[in-house]
């Protein structure tokens, strides 16, 4: 057994919580989607890498309700967020 790993196999070694940054991350279970989840020990934070739904960034969610309150339909939203010519 490696001397640097930790005694817990669930627990990453290499990946940081993009709450806290702490390196106390488990793996947590898959999404619906299979990717892997984790969760992080010391803050709670369920994340997993990379995100298919980009509306979690706070640029493109205030985009979004902009875009809602101008009263842009769901489709409509969809074009522009991908920058994708109507």
């Amino acid at each position: 057994m490696n001397k640097n790993a930790t005694w817990c196999s669930r627990i990453s070694d290499d990946l940081n919580c993009p709450k806290c940054k702490e390196k106390k991350v488990i793996r947590n279970g898959r999404t619906k989607n299979y990717k892997q989840q984790y969760y992080c020990k010391m803050c709670c934070h369920r994340f997993i890498e990379s995100y298919t739904n980009q509306a979690y960034k706070l640029n493109i969610n205030q985009n979004i309700i902009q875009l809602t309150k101008e009263g842009r339909r769901h489709c409509w939203l969809y074009l522009h967020l991908h920058q994708v010519p109507p």
